[in-house]
């Protein structure tokens, strides 16, 4: 809780940084050496950002019913099993993102990324006072068991936006994207004699706003935005009603430190979720058990410095 608190505080400290200096940028130091969109019908700009991760809360449930336990005495399968207070997701993760924006002539932006968003931790179940056993899918880790977490959630995601500005260093646009989540959540006894393991992957349209102005040709600002919330078996990919939302938003300082290259430091929120029903055949030995109760939320905040590329 005290590292989650620090990281927090420099969120914001962080942020006010950026806003006094936002505040004190002259209006006439406009970025007029900035090539205007309009120079180029294509454009590649990779970017490549690493930081650290603070998980700010997370919980998880796989197993019994809608409400949330089945089963009788303290072994409750289904119960929700919080990783923060007892998953070992109390510290730092590093963080790194790749993307990839190509630009077609000066209103279209196609943006390609690859998120690794792994979590790798060891608990002992039942210390600090608490001897119930954790039960995750009809599977019982009893008191005094050491395990090891595995919490995947990589994606993937394709984004269309069109920008609204059509200036010179401003972007203000909406889009769609599509992401395709890549989830695994285990939970193993380290002598593995024990686990109980859930994969699935399947396709998420999003909904995509960026707003991004160069006050100079030092200093400029990036905001985006992407997000949604469905109940829908269309918009999941599945064949039964499920209830999934996310976010990634961030906001960057970005400055150019060489020609043609810019520099960024990023203040971002991860986090998603979802509750239902399971939505897929138990037809793996790594699906839940079919139709059995599952809810999963996880928020997260990351700063991060990275790079991108606008010209060879």
């Amino acid at each position: 809780m005290f590292v989650r608190n620090r990281f927090v505080l420099v969120l914001v400290g962080l942020l006010s940084a950026t806003s006094a200096l936002w505040a004190q940028m002259p209006d006439d130091q406009a970025p007029d050496d900035r090539p205007a969109p309009d120079q180029w019908f294509f454009q590649i700009v990779p970017h490549y950002e690493t930081g650290a991760l603070a998980i700010l809360s997370h919980q998880y449930q796989s197993g019994g019913d809608s409400t949330g336990i089945t089963g009788s005495g303290a072994a409750k399968d289904g119960a929700i099993f919080d990783f923060i207070k007892q998953g070992g997701q109390d510290i730092l993760f590093p963080y790194q993102r790749l993307s990839m924006d190509l630009h077609f002539g000066e209103a279209n932006i196609v943006t390609f990324l690859y998120q690794p968003l792994t979590l790798t931790t060891k608990t002992v179940v039942g210390r600090n006072g608490t001897t119930a056993p954790v039960v995750v899918d009809g599977v019982s880790f009893p008191s005094g068991t050491v395990l090891d977490l595995v919490y995947g959630f990589d994606f993937w995601r394709g984004s269309w936006l069109f920008n609204f500005a059509h200036g010179r260093g401003e972007i203000l646009g909406a889009g769609l994207s599509l992401q395709v989540r890549n989830a695994t959540i285990s939970f193993t006894t380290t002598d593995g004699t024990l686990r109980a393991i859930s994969q699935n992957i399947g396709p998420v349209p999003i909904l995509k706003a960026r707003y991004a102005h160069w006050f100079s040709k030092d200093f400029g600002i990036d905001m985006t935005g992407d997000g949604i919330y469905v109940a829908s078996a269309f918009f999941n990919g599945s064949t039964k009603a499920f209830a999934g939302w996310l976010w990634d938003v961030s906001l960057s300082a970005k400055t150019t430190f060489v020609e043609g290259s810019t520099a960024f430091l990023t203040l971002r929120s991860v986090g998603g979720g979802a509750q239902g029903n399971n939505a897929y055949d138990a037809n793996s030995a790594t699906t839940s058990s079919a139709s059995s109760y599952s809810y999963n939320a996880l928020a997260t905040a990351a700063v991060t410095l990275g790079f991108e590329i606008e010209r060879f």
